[in-house]
């Protein structure tokens, strides 16, 4: 089954593009369709089932974490309390911290902060998902990045599968063994957890090794990186210029219009007719 296949630099551009707006925008709106726009594109590498459920569950715990965290220890006003966690009489804690309370606007905070942070995410899994190590490498050096940090980006992604293997090998021996993660005793739960990473670091470890001895035994070297060729190449299509175009052109719109509403709203410039467009970009980003 065919799907989008986008040229690496592209997707990287993409990524970071994208990576600006969602620092630019404010609008829920506008955000949302960042978010959906990321989604679609990774509907369109067809992801397994497996990823899916990956994506989901990422997706679930950060914005979980970002609007509770938010909610709790949003600081800015006006704010209103909706749940109260921890009285402010209550003993010690209460008259230390001045009470624990969840707010409508941290809510709202950090519903804006995880589309944020949700659509890099998704758009950093399907570059990682629908990219070869090589491919990658090979486009952050047509895109002129320094030798040695393309190739660290490149082992540190092809190191997330190993990480992931170890851990679930780690994982199923200790319930072959009868350990059981989730127990009434916390203490031995956490005990049991830590006792997990020790194996998953020392096999880390040693594939570090391993691969340092093997990029040494061929050459490799940060000094002379850049001067590295590649039997493989790799051209952008029609597709990738048009999505480039249409992404950058959206970006210095938006960097525009900003910039028009900042000198707007701190009396440096205004223009009588510019009134939609400030209310526009008030409203919609």
């Amino acid at each position: 089954m065919k799907y989008l296949k986008l040229e690496s630099r592209t997707k990287i551009l993409i990524m970071m593009i994208c990576g600006c707006l969602v620092i630019l925008l404010d609008s829920p709106f506008a955000l949302m369709v960042c978010f959906l726009a990321s989604l679609l594109l990774v509907a369109s590498s067809i992801p397994t089932l497996k990823q899916i459920r990956l994506l989901l569950i990422f997706l679930f715990f950060t914005t979980w974490g970002l609007i509770y965290s938010q909610g709790i220890f949003y600081n800015a006003f006006p704010r209103t309390v909706l749940i109260t966690l921890v009285p402010v009489d209550f003993p010690l804690i209460g008259k230390w911290t001045g009470g624990i309370h969840v707010y409508r606007e941290g809510l709202f905070h950090g519903v804006i902060q995880s589309l944020r942070f949700n659509t890099t995410l998704v758009i950093g899994c399907y570059i990682v998902w629908s990219t070869q190590p090589r491919d990658l490498l090979l486009a952050l050096s047509q895109l002129r990045v320094p030798g040695a940090l393309a190739f660290m980006v490149t082992t540190a992604l092809h190191f997330i599968p190993v990480i992931a293997s170890e851990a679930a090998a780690v994982i199923r021996s200790q319930r072959l063994r009868g350990f059981r993660y989730l127990r009434f005793n916390l203490f031995a739960s956490v005990r049991g957890v830590l006792n997990s990473f020790r194996p998953i670091l020392a096999g880390n470890i040693r594939h570090a090794t391993n691969l340092g001895e093997s990029v040494e035994s061929r050459g490799f070297s940060p000094d002379t990186a850049t001067q590295r060729t590649s039997l493989r190449t790799s051209q952008m299509g029609k597709l990738d210029y048009s999505l480039v175009t249409i992404l950058s052109l959206c970006l210095i719109c938006v960097v525009g219009l900003k910039v028009l509403y900042f000198c707007y709203a701190n009396g440096i410039y205004y223009v009588s007719w510019l009134r939609g467009v400030y209310t526009f970009t008030r409203e919609m980003l």
